[in-house]
């Protein structure tokens, strides 16, 4: 249920149900001016119909009153009565004191109101009158009042109960049509939702796994060269393209790698040979002997590099097994506190109880290694340097905090690009590439890295998605 609830609101939230809630509204209110035509329209084609109908039959009255006077007139009014089946045709002769002398009214209607509409022969007026035991609610009238003579006064009307019956159709078919309507446009609009979404979700699981690395990935498409085909054919174009650039440039990377590590390892080689040779006394034993440290960090930036290649070319991990993180950390402290007890840094860990996950444990230790080397790098004597770990339902996070110098919030997201280093002058101890290392560890993990103000010093976390049972 949940799950569905889900989906719905997914839905709803997406730009092509918002459009298609456009288009529905956009026809409603074509069937509200469809149905505002046909209502108008009907009802003054009725409303025609009866003036016409009154028309007639007081002509006929008129005629009569010529031929044969007031008497013929009472005469022929209870003759159209009595014709009435429906009791819809509404008579009344009065004299010039309104007093009755033929007709289905029992008295003048003195609250008639009168139209505007422009009749030589009288007057077009509207009133009610009391309606009978089926329908007790009060009838509408539209009449005509003709003066004959001067002694004689004529009413002939119709009322319009088949006016609102017809009304009322109209108005429930409206109501019905409308409902009807917004509810199939809704439907239309999750069916055409859906489909365009299944469509974008294939295009977004493809984009999703080629972040993660798979640059081999390709978005799949149909045979139907819709415009989502079309889309998909031009992004696997791209990155077919950017597949061949990036494998380019990694694989010119890693041959200038291999190609001076090899010479560089021989040349220590060498020079180490050459000093094994030489007396303590002798002053070019200083100079060779700090010749082959600079070349083993070279060799060393060498192998990072590589490394980090090897890592960012990788898209599926197939070693992970699970790991005890609280062991990891522990051996770690254990291996720095006697370079951190030359610093006069203490390291100190929160973390007691087994943090088991899915992992590759070399890879780990190298990741939290070149944290806490960084962290040691750059932090004061007398400094410290706290582990401690967050469990939730879905995850565990590793934080490992400083009262260091830390990093200043507009460079925290360059870190952990290749070579960058936040002194210019580049000569701390390092070459740039320890959190490049780390990013890449991170990425295979799926860990998310944050960086935060520890105030003072950096706040580092690593949340791992995935908690194994210890």
């Amino acid at each position: 249920m949940r799950d569905m609830e889900s989906k719905l609101a997914r839905i709803v939230k997406t730009f092509t149900f918002r459009l298609a809630l456009i288009y529905v509204g956009l026809f409603s209110l074509s069937v509200i001016f469809l149905f505002a035509f046909i209502y108008t329209f009907e009802m003054n084609h009725l409303e025609q119909q009866i003036a016409d109908s009154i028309r007639m039959q007081y002509s006929y009255l008129i005629d009569e009153y010529k031929q044969s006077g007031s008497s013929g007139v009472e005469i022929r009014i209870k003759e159209l009565i009595s014709d009435d089946s429906e009791g819809n045709e509404i008579y009344m002769l009065v004299n010039t004191k309104y007093e009755k002398l033929a007709g289905n009214l029992s008295q003048w209607p003195t609250s008639s109101v009168k139209e505007g509409v422009f009749e030589k022969e009288g007057n077009w007026v509207r009133f009610h009158i009391e309606g009978t035991r089926a329908n007790p609610k009060a009838i509408e009238v539209k009449a005509i009042i003709i003066p004959l003579s001067r002694w004689r006064y004529l009413l002939v009307g119709q009322s319009l109960q088949s006016n609102e019956r017809i009304e009322q159709t109209i108005v429930q078919t409206f109501w019905a049509s409308l409902i009807l309507t917004i509810f199939m446009a809704f439907i239309g609009a999750i069916v055409m939702t859906r489909s365009v979404m299944k469509r974008i979700n294939v295009i977004n699981r493809s984009a999703y796994t080629i972040i993660h690395g798979n640059l081999s990935v390709r978005i799949p498409f149909t045979q139907g060269g819709d415009e989502f085909d079309e889309l998909s054919s031009n992004l696997n174009e791209m990155l077919d393209k950017i597949e061949s650039l990036l494998m380019s440039l990694s694989q010119f990377a890693n041959n200038i790698a291999h190609d001076l590590r090899s010479p560089l390892n021989r040349i220590i080689n060498r020079l180490d040979a050459g000093l094994r040779t030489m007396d303590d006394s002798n002053p070019a034993r200083k100079i060779l002997e700090k010749n082959i440290h600079d070349m083993q960090e070279l060799v060393g930036t060498f192998n990072s590099i590589l490394k980090i290649s090897e890592l960012e070319a990788t898209t599926e991990f197939r070693s992970f097994e699970p790991c005890d993180l609280h062991s990891v950390v522990s051996n770690l402290i254990e291996l720095y506190e006697p370079y951190a007890a030359e610093k006069d840094i203490s390291i100190t860990s929160d973390i007691t109880a087994p943090l088991v996950i899915y992992g590759e444990k070399n890879l780990l230790t190298q990741a939290f290694a070149n944290l806490l080397d960084n962290a040691m790098k750059f932090i004061q004597k007398g400094g410290h340097i706290r582990l401690s770990s967050v469990l939730t339902d879905t995850s565990t996070t590793i934080i490992i905090a400083d009262d260091g110098p830390g990093i200043p919030a507009e460079f925290r997201h360059k870190v952990f690009e290749k070579f960058f280093r936040l002194e210019q002058s580049r000569n701390t101890k390092g070459n740039g590439l320890g959190l490049s290392l780390v990013a890449a560890i991170a990425r295979i993990h799926n860990i998310s890295i944050t960086l935060e103000d520890n105030n003072p010093g950096l706040r580092v976390e690593l949340s791992f998605p995935q908690v194994a049972n210890a």
